[in-house]
This record gives structure tokens, sequence and C-alpha cells, in this order.
């Protein structure tokens, strides 16, 4: 057994071990590990917290990776045990709950280490009976990091574009907070009360939960009308916009009763709720029939079946809701605000996969009129459809997912299009992205052999005949582009003849703007920016050693392994002076 293969051993132990201590109460142990949760996440996000940033991070990062993992451990207990007894008195609850995230956390770093290892990017041996080594063995970031730096930035970027309105809104603030106080005060402060029966109140949590959900457009890359499991996507993101404006509303209710401090917000039996109630208020919220509505709820619950599908990625996104059991749901605020679509969206792939694969060409229509959008000027034309290209002597040769030509500076930028899902489950899942991305390699070569056995404006007349009679190609450009990701670990080398990039790192080179009418060669200007951005690189600078506690085993990160070389010199030398 190699020193990987005695690692994931002794995770796999040390989760047995921290699940036996779970309480055999279901629903006291997810409202602990919820409340928990939450009140970090709230906390975090106030701008008036008294805790230190930093304190806050560590607590955030280790909470992040071990949410889903703690979960999973708990479905799975009561499932395997049963029972109703709880072993919690006074305030043991919080603590036991702190533990179990921390140690989820400290799990969720090994696994996570382990995954860098599988991939090539770290090396770990065995040092000692109960200490464990690891170490980067390049400095080129990860595939999994880069994407998570480029996801983050695209989310921010949606943030800063909604800005405006989410001032608009804030504006109305002391209105809103005058008739919650009204409300708070005639004791209306139930979970169950999704409609206030104040109209203004009703439509400002529904506009505001609808900003919200704008915010997330990086969290999915279906188009609205896409079909999966019985429910349009629209419909999906219409619950979901609903939750979010709910959750909001039901923290501010809190406050408004007395509860200041919305960390506090949301605690059990508050954050339990009927799903009948729920399904009930949505359908009549949404004039939808209640069976329909209960089918689009799915994908945002976590219950016993999908809980270890949702961990087997530590930090991956957090549940919007919990199933208790057959009538109650937990709801909770970091699953509902952070990343409700990107978990229902992994919730459809894996409740319906065959509805989800055959659906997901039409993510690439979403991507071709989100890349147009760049190119919004009555300069430039685009196809509205794949162009087909076809071999000397019949049959498909490629096809060309997106075209643009700008007239001004004669230049068609030929766009091959992957709409890959984010944030990959596995290293085997991730190797299966590599080789369908790196399939545009062979692609990018039809494309070219074809321009040369013919005019590239006789391309340009497929996509508009009047323009090639008027206007001719003087240069064409070929981009192969990712939804969320376009480096990988290992495979083939790109064919560099094309410039590769994903989308967040387009949208970051144009300045989040598309381009303007005066612009000299947008599409020329593209293609060199994106073949000449620099793949990010760590920085090991003065990194220390990060200790991973897996119950009585140390497992040390190292930033390089010459970081670990001299670490074991010095303790050596520390050795032979004693």
């Amino acid at each position: 057994m190699n020193s990987q293969e005695q690692l994931r051993e002794l995770i796999v132990a040390q989760q047995e071990r921290l699940s036996a201590s779970f309480p055999l109460d279901l629903p006291a142990a997810v409202d602990a590990l919820t409340h928990a949760r939450d009140s970090l996440y709230l906390t975090t996000e106030r701008a008036d917290s008294c805790v230190p940033p930093s304190d806050l991070a560590e607590k955030q990062r280790l909470y992040t990776l071990g949410w889903n993992k703690a979960l999973e451990l708990c479905l799975r207990h009561a499932q395997q045990k049963g029972g109703m007894v709880s072993p919690f008195a006074g305030g043991a609850v919080g603590e036991w709950a702190d533990h179990v995230l921390r140690e989820c956390g400290r799990l969720g770093e090994a696994e996570q280490v382990l995954a860098h290892c599988e991939t090539g990017y770290m090396q770990v041996q065995r040092s000692g009976e109960r200490t464990f080594d690891a170490w980067a063995a390049t400095r080129l970031k990860p595939a999994d990091l880069r994407e998570r730096e480029d996801y983050e930035w695209w989310a921010a970027s949606l943030a800063r574009s909604s800005e405006r309105e989410l001032q608009e809104l804030m504006g109305e603030r002391p209105r809103v907070q005058k008739q919650l106080q009204v409300l708070a005060a005639r004791g209306d402060t139930a979970a169950e009360m999704y409609a206030t029966g104040d109209p203004y109140l009703d439509e400002y949590y529904r506009r505001l939960g609808r900003l919200y959900l704008q915010r997330m457009a990086c969290q999915y890359s279906y188009p609205p009308d896409a079909v999966i499991g019985g429910c349009s996507f629209h419909l999906y993101l219409e619950v979901a916009a609903l939750l979010i404006g709910w959750m909001l509303q039901h923290l501010d209710l809190c406050a408004a009763g007395g509860e200041r401090d919305t960390a506090n917000a949301g605690r059990w039996p508050s954050a339990l709720r009927s799903e009948s109630a729920l399904v009930h208020a949505l359908a009549a919220a949404l004039t939808q029939d209640t069976a329909l509505i209960r089918l689009a709820v799915l994908p945002f619950v976590l219950d016993g079946e999908n809980a270890a599908y949702h961990a087997a990625r530590p930090g991956a996104a957090a549940p919007p809701l919990i199933r208790l059991d057959g009538e109650r749901l937990a709801w909770s605020a970091v699953g509902l605000l952070t990343e409700p679509i990107l978990f229902a969206t992994r919730e459809l792939r894996r409740r319906y996969a065959q509805d989800y694969h055959n659906t997901a060409h039409l993510r690439e229509e979403r991507f071709r009129q989100d890349l147009y959008a760049l190119f919004a000027d009555r300069r430039f034309v685009t196809s509205p459809r794949t162009i087909k290209l076809e071999r000397d002597g019949g049959g498909l040769g490629t096809d060309l997912d997106a075209i643009v030509f700008d007239r001004k500076a004669g230049a068609l930028g030929i766009f091959e299009l992957k709409s890959q899902d984010p944030f990959a489950r596995s290293t085997e899942e991730r190797e299966r992205q590599r080789d369908n991305f790196y399939h545009a390699n062979r692609q990018v070569s039809a494309a070219l052999q074809w321009l040369r056995k013919n005019d590239a404006t006789s391309l340009l007349a497929r996509v508009d005949t009047a323009t090639a009679k008027r206007f001719k190609v003087h240069k064409v450009y070929i981009f192969v582009l990712g939804r969320y990701l376009a480096h990988f670990d290992g495979g083939p080398q790109p064919d560099r003849r094309a410039a590769w990039g994903s989308w967040p790192q387009v949208l970051r080179l144009v300045g989040e703007q598309p381009f303007s009418p005066s612009a000299a060669s947008p599409i020329s200007s593209l293609f060199n920016r994106l073949s000449n951005d620099v793949i990010s690189r760590h920085e090991v600078g003065q990194a220390s050693v990060r200790e991973i506690e897996i119950g009585d085993v140390r497992l040390r990160v190292h930033p390089s392994f010459a970081a670990y070389r001299g670490g074991q010199r010095q303790l050596g030398l520390k050795q032979k002076g004693q």
C-alpha cells in the first residue's frame, strides 16, 4: 500500500470514528450543524462583526470544506442507526456542531491533498507512524484552483454589474424595516409565513430574490427553455428566486422581532419547514400546479440518498434545503444565498441523467449568445447557428459553433465553444472534461484544412450572403473557449494556431464590456490577448507549512519539495544537537 492509499485509508477511518459521535436525533443534529454554518456565514457577511477577520476566515474555510461531509455523515448515521435520542444538554449542541464541522473541514483539506496527488500537482509520503508529508511538485496552479479563481472573478463581476440595482433596493430599507416592525409587533414572524399580506413587502422581497439570482448567472449554463426532469430551467430559477427572497425576508423579520444579531436568525425550530406548506406557497406565488412545483423543489433538497454524491468534492455547493423526514425540510441561509443553482444543476444531473445529457447541446446556444453580446455593434455580423464544414468527397469535417465577422477590420473569428460542468466531482470526471476539451485540436485542424482549400469569404457567405458580396475576409482567427475551464493538468498540448481561454478569462481581458464601434480590431486584439495571457503560478515565497490533524496523525503540507527538504534538514540538525 503506497502513501496515497494509506492516507485515504486514514481519512475513511477518521470519518467512521467521527460518525459514531453523531446523535440519533436527526432534526436536532441537522439543526445544530445548520445553525453553526449559517451563523458563521451571516457573521462573516456583517461589516460590523467584532470577530477578527483572520479568525473568521480560518473558521469559514474549515466550515466550507466540511459542511457537506458533516451532513452526509449525519444523514448516513441516522439511516443506519435510527432512533430519536438526543445527547445534547445546554450549550453542548453548539460545541458539538463546531467540533464536527472543524473535523470534517480537516478531512476535506486532506481529501484535497489526495486529489492534487492524483493529478500530479502534489506528492505525498509517509514520514513516520503518525506523520505524512506532502508538497507541491510544480509551481503551475492546478486546474481546479484556476477554475475556482476564474469563477470567483466572474461572480464578483456580476455583483459589480448589479450594484446600482442593489443600492436602489437598499434605498427602500427604511420603509421596509418600518413595515417589518409592524408585523413583528403583531407576532407575525413564524417560519411558515411566506406571503406577509403586505403587497409592498411581498413584491420587495420578490425583487430582491430575483436580483440575487441575477448575480448568480455564472452558476448555470442552460437556457431558460431547457426542460429537465419535467420542468423548464426557467421554473427552477423562479423557485430559487422566491426561496432566496423568503430567506432574506425571514432573516429581516427575525431581526425586526428582536433578534438584532442576524447570526442567530433561522434557529430551529424556525429553520424547519413543512414541505407541503412550502410547495403550496410556491405554487400560489407562481400560479403553477402544486405537482409541478413539488418536482421543481426536488433539485434543491439534500437527503440520505444524494448526500454522498454532493459530498464527493470538499467545498462543493451547499444544499439550500435538507430533508429531515417525509414532510419536514430544514433550509439553510448559506445554501440559498451562495450557490443554490450550482447545487440544483448538479442534482439535476444526478437525478435525471438522460434528460441532462439530451439537453446538453442547448448550453452551446446560451454560450453563443453570451459571446455575441460582446460583438453587439452593427459593425459585426454573427452566425445564428452552427456552420457545418464538409470533407472533400462528402461527410462532415467539423462544425463551427460561432462565427463573428468584423466589417471594419475584415477579420473573421471562428469560435469552438465547450460548455463543461463546473467543478468536477472527481479526477476521472476532470480527465473526461480535459479529453473532450482537447478534442478541439482536431476541430481546429479540420477548420484550417477547409480554409486552405476554400476561400474564407465563401464561409462568410454561409453566414450572411449580402455581407459577403460587399466585404472580403482578410484574416481568420480561431478561438477555443471553455465555459468555466480551459487550462487543464496534463493531456495533449493545445494547437497554438488557435487562442485558448475560459469565458471568465475573456470577460476579464475585454474589461467586462462589449467592444465599442471605435475599437481598431477587436477580434485580432482578443486573439493576441488570449494567446499571450500568462497562466498563473504559485508564488512560493516564505509560505509556511500547514499542518492538518487527522485524529492523532499529522499531515504536513509544504509549499515545495525544497521547503520539505529544508525542513527535514533542520529537523535532523535539531536531533543531532540533542
